[in-house]
């Protein structure tokens, strides 16, 4: 083996380590290792489809152990993690290209990234899912990961006319690839939290301010940014543990159960906290001083 091939097989043990730890700069770390593991330093050739679908399958795997453990059944969470560990694989994926000139070398970097948005994506589908379903959301994320690796290069028999339109492609596909995403999570908060709104629990114009990431990012009524991520996290997370204790029996269930009682608190604290500093900040709510004070 040569130098560089037991350095990759290092920067993959590494990449399993790094990736493990919860902050960003971990998983931006990770995905600059497990990039340089699965592409090398080259200059190289571009690869074939089946070169191509090996590479980021390798990618997705060492993705998948830095991914899966953090992640969580929301899409804001799941593009954050898209971009941390995509860019550094696609900044390595284009330099090990780099020979074929700058725009095969971009398209190249782009067509990682899409990737590592489809593998993203899936991790947020998985989240939401346990067993069979969530092994098979994973397998699927990295083979259409892999696949459209593939598709890339079948396209691309002369390299540098096609690398602005694999450019395009890859980067329409980072997007594309969170439209299933965003849609499954606006019909769950739809579905499961009508009946907090019912109940008095959960404003409705919150609930409908929750059903998409810009929405609810950009909600002033939420509070400073550090109330805003708690209150939206514990929406979105009671969200999911309503839908999976309907699929769930016995103590699975009654687990669940004790999830969505969590999530209520926190949004009940949060609503409280927020309705006590309106009243402080309300000049009416304040008593005038007496004639003959």
């Amino acid at each position: 083996m040569t130098t560089e091939a037991w350095l990759r097989l290092l920067a993959a043990g590494a990449a399993v380590l790094v990736g493990r730890g919860g902050s960003r700069g971990a998983l931006a770390s990770a995905g600059l290792l497990a990039g340089f593991a699965a592409f090398g330093w080259g200059p190289s050739a571009v690869p074939g489809p089946a070169g191509a679908a090996l590479a980021v399958a390798a990618l997705g795997a060492l993705g998948l152990v830095a991914l899966v453990p953090r992640c969580l059944p929301i899409t804001d969470d799941g593009v954050l993690a898209a971009a941390l560990f995509g860019l550094p694989a696609a900044a390595l994926a284009a330099v090990a290209t780099r020979g074929n000139g700058p725009a095969v070398s971009a398209a190249a970097g782009a067509v990682v990234l899409g990737a590592c948005s489809l593998l993203s994506a899936g991790t947020v589908h998985a989240a939401a899912d346990s067993g069979g379903r969530r092994v098979a959301f994973l397998t699927g994320a990295v083979a259409m990961a892999a696949g459209f690796a593939a598709a890339a290069a079948l396209a691309a028999p002369s390299r540098g006319r096609a690398a602005p339109g694999l450019l395009a492609a890859g980067l329409v596909v980072s997007l594309l690839a969170w439209i299933p995403a965003v849609l499954v999570e606006r019909h769950r908060i739809r579905r499961e939290l009508e009946e907090e709104v019912r109940i008095g629990l959960l404003p409705a114009e919150d609930a409908a301010a929750l059903e998409l990431p810009w929405r609810r990012w950009s909600e002033k009524r939420f509070g400073r940014p550090d109330e805003r991520r708690e209150y939206v996290r514990s929406a979105l997370l009671l969200a999911v543990a309503r839908e999976q204790q309907r699929r769930r029996s016995g103590e699975a269930e009654r687990l669940r159960q004790l999830e969505i009682l969590t999530f209520r608190t926190r949004l009940r604290r949060t609503l409280e906290a927020r309705a006590a500093r309106h009243r402080t900040a309300d000049p009416d709510d304040v008593p005038e001083a007496s004639a003959g004070g």
